[in-house]
């Protein structure tokens, strides 16, 4: 075998240290749905143009009352389709990651897909850097208007470098050769563990893992309306050092369906907050060195509960809200007034630029 092959989907081969040829990682593609007939089969078809012959992909049915089994009987074999009950996109991560047996973990959402050469860039990396525990890129947005470019700053907020983020960059071609019609790029290695607490920088559709080095790390939230996946990011931080690729690998589609982007503010800020608790805040080791800045993080998104809440008129529960927190002194004023006196401030959008 030539080692140029190494960079086809279906080599079954690497390039290894030492200019070796090393049998390939195989992968276990996990993708969710519930109720995305119409938008499944795309994503599917994009995993099957990206896998090796000895990938699985394994679709998770989350309890789907509309034709999502029927559509997906076309792929036969090449796809296994695992019916659950409806639990949410958490639960049926985590029955696909139960049901997958190959050594590296990638996922998809239904309604989004996968670059052809997504798991061939992140798979060799994974190769030749076995002390990454998982991966991550970039992605681009696809509106019904056109593509919007690169997104994942959108996501993060964050005006620093991945240099400054994650740790220096080096030419992904010094890592491994590029496919073919594939610009050179950037890879940051590091720790994102205490970076990952204050903004959340990994899609999970752009996420590979390595399954048994991760263990238990690898697990979504179940218990929470939303950011299920940042509960996982979190722990996975904490296990072992990541890799980001400067680079798109997938597109996330917009459309007109449900999505757990769409959940509420109060839903969004409660479910930071558990995660916050449930992994930071149970490190005792990490709030020894960043107790601090812990603290912080957790009185912005009490406060942004507490805002959520004075919108949507629940008045007690905000004030219950603020009692251990230092909040803005706009926020504390709206807390303490009448309901009538909160909901006209409420109507100036710009009462809240401080909150």
């Amino acid at each position: 075998m030539h080692p140029g092959q190494a960079n086809t989907p279906y080599s079954r081969y690497a390039l290894g240290r030492g200019g070796k040829l090393v049998r390939s990682l195989q992968t276990s593609v996990i993708i969710p749905t519930y109720n995305r007939a119409a938008l499944v089969c795309r994503a599917v078809e994009s995993v099957l143009a990206a896998i090796g012959p000895d990938d699985e992909v394994i679709v998770v049915d989350d309890g789907s009352t509309d034709d999502t089994v029927e559509r997906l009987s076309s792929f036969d074999e090449r796809v296994r389709v695992i019916a659950s009950p409806h639990l949410g996109a958490g639960a049926a991560r985590n029955y696909g990651i139960r049901e997958a047996c190959k050594p590296l973990v990638a996922f998809l959402d239904s309604d989004d897909t996968w670059m052809a050469d997504k798991l061939v860039l992140q798979r060799a990396l994974m190769e030749r850097r076995p002390d990454i525990l998982f991966c991550f890129s970039d992605f681009i947005s696809r509106e019904p208007d056109g593509d919007h470019g690169r997104q994942l700053h959108r996501w993060h907020h964050d005006a620093r470098s991945w240099d400054d983020i994650l740790g220096a960059g080096i030419p992904y071609s010094t890592i491994s050769p590029l496919p073919q019609n594939r610009s050179d790029f950037r890879v940051h290695f590091g720790d994102l563990y205490l970076q990952e607490m204050q903004h959340d920088y990994v899609a999970t559709f752009t996420l590979v893992v390595r399954r048994e080095e991760a263990g238990d790390a690898l697990h979504f939230a179940e218990d929470v309306a939303t950011f299920e996946d940042w509960e996982c990011f979190a722990r996975l931080a904490r296990a072992g050092p990541a890799a980001y690729l400067d680079c798109e690998t997938a597109w996330q589609y917009g459309h007109a369906g449900p999505r757990l982007t769409n959940a509420t503010a109060i839903d969004r800020a409660v479910s930071r907050l558990r995660i916050l608790e449930r992994v930071w805040g149970a490190d005792q080791a990490f709030l020894k060195q960043h107790g601090e800045r812990f603290h912080e993080v957790c009185s912005t998104y009490h406060q942004r509960v507490a805002a959520a809440r004075l919108r949507s008129g629940q008045y007690r529960l905000a004030r219950d809200e603020l009692r251990h927190v230092h909040a803005s002194l706009m926020l504390k004023l709206l807390v303490f007034l009448p309901g009538p006196f909160v909901r006209v401030a409420l109507a100036f959008r710009d009462a809240f630029n401080d909150i």
